[in-house]
């Protein structure tokens, strides 16, 4: 096995549509896609006077806490964001078994990193946050307090934790320089005219590669076992509970932690949740939804404020994928490196709306002229945030009832004429998975003693937005109520990308209660 820990580089310049909100209003209950189990009730009713008064569980300090290092800089640096005034990072690594849950012997790096000022209470519980294989926590933190992460600064430190094999977890390096460059280009170049065989043959040497290299943890990389490095870290810490926000896969590693220690939980935010143990064709399918509705809402913004596309930005991006479909884009680019690039620009944009929306639109009307330098920048930037072993390794891990190639085969067709810009690409990045070891999903969480805060994203290109209803009907299975955030943006986490979000997350955290109503942050 060779590891070798990476940075991440996520430069200023990755683009995106989308922007920092700071309206929100309660969201009106006729809309039923947003509607609320409000029949539950999280506060306390009268109790005996024998009996402790009931509440929300305490969010707790650490009684026993890591070997902490300042790394601000270099944090900040590898994020490509400027250090927010007042704001100082401390790293630190911490050893989880290989395998908790089958008993392989040895052990992985878990790192963290912790984001405090000098005003954050030295005794205040951390708020424990994961992106779980979307891109690297340690990543998407600076990106967050350089928007209104600071908020939650104000009354507790946050501790960012990379999912193992990725970031600043021992992140692994395990496929060839070729295999790596052939799925990212989804194999195009390849002779003949079957691209699920030509991928599916770069995937099996790929697949075996990294079994070989992880054995005898090859299966030890599911969100089951990420929930079980959380664990670890609560026991490290020696207290009884932790407070979770996830983001994306991440919500679904906090799910999973909630399903197989539902006591161990002081507050449980879902933001852009995936559905619980969904399967591979179904979170596809929701996913480039999202992609598209994504494409739609930057094109629409784009045309409003007559960005560098000029006035039909849609059959712009249009040209530039027919052209790479056709085998001369841009620099050269594959359709999957460009539609890879975009949707990453989408999903973890920079900036303020108008001026994300029209870096982005710069970027590839340039590319149109005749100057792809800047796409292909994009395309490196977009590979390096989410296409590494670590995350290939991890995605593989979850994806649940795979599809047969003659089936991948099938939505090729079929998603080429229901999204056009994506459709294709969607199918064939299933067929990176199909040879890696089957793994099975974690426990739905029962009996859960908290009420728990749900947050999404109306285009969101990464996770899609259809994740928030179905784990709302996970979370009243629970026994548990949920309450709403939706910002009506584009980008991956509302907590992430809209100020609106922030009154009723730092509201929840502090007091453990649900906001009264469910919240609308318009884009």
């Amino acid at each position: 096995m060779v590891c070798v820990n990476r940075s991440v580089p996520f430069a200023a310049t990755l683009l995106a549509a989308a922007t920092v909100l700071s309206g929100c209003v309660p969201l009106l209950g006729a809309n039923p896609r947003y509607a609320t189990d409000s029949g539950h009730s999280g506060g306390s009713g009268p109790t005996p006077t024998t009996a402790p008064p009931e509440g929300p569980p305490e969010i707790a300090a650490p009684k026993k806490d890591l070997a902490w290092t300042q790394c601000t800089s270099q944090v900040f640096g590898d994020a490509g964001v400027a250090v927010p005034p007042g704001v100082m990072l401390d790293c630190a690594t911490y050893d989880a078994d290989l395998d908790p849950i089958s008993g392989a012997n040895g052990t992985v790096a878990i790192g963290v990193v912790r984001a405090r000022t000098s005003a954050t209470p030295a005794d205040a519980g951390p708020l424990v946050m994961t992106t779980g294989s979307d891109i690297p926590t340690s990543v998407q933190l600076p990106q967050w307090l350089s928007r209104s992460g600071g908020d939650v600064l104000k009354t507790r430190p946050i501790v960012a934790v990379d999912r193992r094999g990725m970031g600043r977890s021992s992140a692994v390096d395990c496929r060839d320089l070729f295999d790596r460059q052939e799925m990212q280009n989804q194999a195009q170049f390849e002779s003949g005219d079957d691209p699920v065989a030509n991928l599916g043959a770069i995937t099996l040497t790929a697949t075996t590669s990294c079994t070989d290299a992880l054995a005898p943890g090859d299966s030890s990389y599911d969100n089951a076992r990420a929930a079980e490095d959380l664990e670890r870290l609560r026991s490290s810490w020696d207290v009884p509970r932790l407070a979770l926000l996830g983001v994306g896969n991440g919500a679904q590693v906090a799910l999973a932690f909630a399903g197989s220690h539902p006591d161990k939980v002081a507050r449980l935010v879902l933001d852009s949740p995936i559905p619980h143990a969904i399967g591979s064709e179904m979170a596809a399918d929701q996913q480039v939804r999202g992609q598209q509705a994504a494409l739609d809402a930057f094109t629409t913004q784009c045309a409003a404020t007559n960005c560098p596309l000029g006035p039909d930005p849609k059959g712009a991006v249009d040209g530039l994928l027919a052209d790479a479909r056709a085998g001369h884009g841009a620099g050269g680019t594959s359709v999957a490196a460009l539609a890879n690039g975009v949707i990453t620009a989408l999903g973890f944009p920079a900036g303020d709306r108008v001026a994300s929306t029209n870096r982005l639109a710069q970027t590839l009307a340039s590319a149109r002229s005749g100057d792809a330098g800047p796409l292909l920048d994009l395309i490196t930037q977009a590979e390096s945030l989410r296409e590494t072993d670590g995350q290939f390794i991890n995605r593989c891990s979850d994806a649940l009832n795979r599809p047969t190639p003659d089936r991948v085969r099938e939505l090729v067709v079929a998603w080429n004429k229901a999204y056009p810009e994506f459709g294709t690409v969607a199918a064939l990045n299933m067929v990176k998975c199909l040879n890696w070891p089957s793994g099975t999903a974690p426990k739905d969480p029962k009996n859960l003693k908290i009420d728990v805060l749900l947050m999404g994203v109306q285009n969101d290109p990464i996770a899609g937005n259809e994740g928030v209803a179905a784990t709302a009907a996970t979370i009243i299975n629970a026994g548990a109520a949920s309450k709403r955030v939706i910002w009506q943006g584009i980008g991956h986490g509302a907590s992430i990308y809209s100020a609106c979000a922030s009154a009723p997350l730092v509201g929840y955290l502090d007091s453990g209660k649900m906001p009264e109503t469910d919240t609308y942050c318009p884009a």
